[in-house]
């Protein structure tokens, strides 16, 4: 484990204290500190212990002269010196990291909502970028209205309350924020890791109780139904292999929260299941054979009894949970990308850009609230009418919408086209409204499907 500014600094001040104070209680403190987590606080605290013993007759030596008598006044008049000068360091560092990240330059590239609070929280950047949160409200759709922007970043996932924000620090930790005022969000606790591992993922449980914090070769699990007081419940390690640079890497919890889905690798057996029906003993459950493609969303059905993806190439699986640990896929929609046209309807390959400066297609997976269909949407980008690269992309979404029995057969099908300039479209947990983010700046766009019939 990393030794922090805090422990350093704590571990001195011990030192600092009167030999009589020393004898009696050195190893005592230094097992206090190895065994709880050290904060600016312990730093404060020990300072204060330390004036105090060395004002304290009962741990002076044996003796006086001047020489003692001025120790006694140099020693903390050096610690509160020293103590000042860390202190004003560290804010005038965190002052200057503030303004660092609070940045709207780049794109959209994470959207979170609140059901049942019209909120809605937009991501540009990520750790160790410019990077901020904003937080919309999204009362009236077709005028969404900013009440607040602060440091994060992707990924960003907001408590089933809406309440709580989970998002990730400059550092690259897991970060919780409060938006019970969402004019005023605050930083109310931090998820550490001690490896620097590479943050890329973030789900909440239905009850809101256990955030899962998803890292380059592992999932922590904690216990947040106390968000400034977060618990570490387990740590599975998850066999993870490289991923596409454009594969957004999901996890998901089921609607019961017995169940966390994630993706994992990008072969044909990509996905695996959890079981965290006791988070604290969290073990494998089932892994999902499926398309040799890579995923770029999956979802679960309302019921928790299907499991739906898209991949890279516009192949749409449907898995049947009836048994958990014994998953089937029980449908498989091909060819779907020839139907997602181009904004100006141009018809290319269906897998490649039209222009060297447009990405490939970006998805979103989701089932409308009654479980009856499904909704995946593709989109695509293509250059500017005058070819010039520079120049903002225009994007259009399609989305497919399947009706789906319980086992996960298709009975229907229908598409809905929508021109925009966005990038990383998001399903809200209505099924019906699309959201998408600007690619170069930090601004959302909202629009909803037509009712079907």
């Amino acid at each position: 484990m990393r030794q922090t500014l805090a422990d350093w600094l704590s571990r001195q001040l011990v030192a600092f204290h009167p030999r009589g104070w020393r004898e009696r209680y050195r190893e005592e403190m230094l097992d206090v500190l190895d065994q709880h987590q050290v904060s600016m606080w312990t730093v404060l605290d020990l300072a204060g212990s330390a004036l105090t013993a060395h004002a304290d007759p009962a741990y002076r030596m044996a003796g006086f002269s001047m020489a003692r008598l001025r120790r006694a006044a140099v020693i903390p008049a050096v610690i509160l010196a020293s103590l000042v000068l860390v202190l004003g360091s560290l804010v005038a560092f965190a002052a200057w990291q503030e303004r660092w990240h609070l940045s709207g330059e780049g794109g959209v590239g994470a959207v979170a909502f609140a059901p049942g609070r019209h909120l809605l929280v937009s991501a540009v950047g990520s750790a160790h970028q410019d990077s901020m949160d904003t937080v919309w409200d999204i009362t009236n759709p077709a005028r969404p209205r900013q009440l607040s922007a602060f440091q994060g970043g992707e990924p960003t996932v907001l408590s089933p309350d809406g309440r709580v924000l989970a998002t990730v620090s400059f550092g690259g930790q897991a970060v919780l924020w409060s938006l019970a005022d969402p004019r005023r969000p605050a930083r109310i606790a931090v998820l550490p890791t001690d490896d620097g591992a590479q943050l890329w993922g973030e789900a909440y449980s239905p009850d809101g109780g256990i955030l899962a914090v998803a890292y380059t070769d592992r999932i922590y699990l904690w216990n947040v139904a106390s968000p400034a007081r977060p618990r570490l419940l387990r740590t599975p390690v998850m066999p993870i292999t490289a991923l596409p640079a454009y594969a957004p890497q999901e996890l998901a919890f089921s609607p019961d929260g017995r169940i966390l889905a994630m993706v994992t690798g990008t072969g044909a057996n990509q996905v695996t299941l959890w079981n965290v029906a006791d988070p604290a003993r969290a073990a494998r459950l089932a892994t999902l054979t499926g398309p040799n493609d890579a995923l770029q969303a999956i979802a679960f059905s309302p019921g928790g009894n299907l499991l739906a993806g898209v991949t890279y190439h516009g192949i749409v699986p449907v898995f049947s949970l009836a048994d958990p640990a014994r998953p089937v896929l029980a449908t498989t929609i091909s060819d779907i990308m020839p139907d997602a046209l181009w904004p100006d309807g141009l018809l290319q390959h269906p897998y490649a850009p039209p222009c060297p400066s447009c990405g490939p297609a970006a998805y979103a997976v989701g089932f409308t609230p009654d479980g009856l269909s499904l909704n995946v949407v593709v989109e695509r980008q293509e250059s500017s009418v005058s070819g010039d690269a520079a120049i903002t992309n225009d994007s259009r979404d399609t989305v497919f919408t399947w009706n789906l029995t319980g086992s996960g057969a298709i009975t229907g099908f229908s598409i809905a086209f929508r021109d925009i300039v966005g990038d990383w479209p998001t399903l809200a947990p209505d099924g019906r409204t699309v959201v998408d983010g600007a690619p170069h700046s930090n601004t959302v766009y909202l629009w909803t499907l037509p009712r079907s019939g």
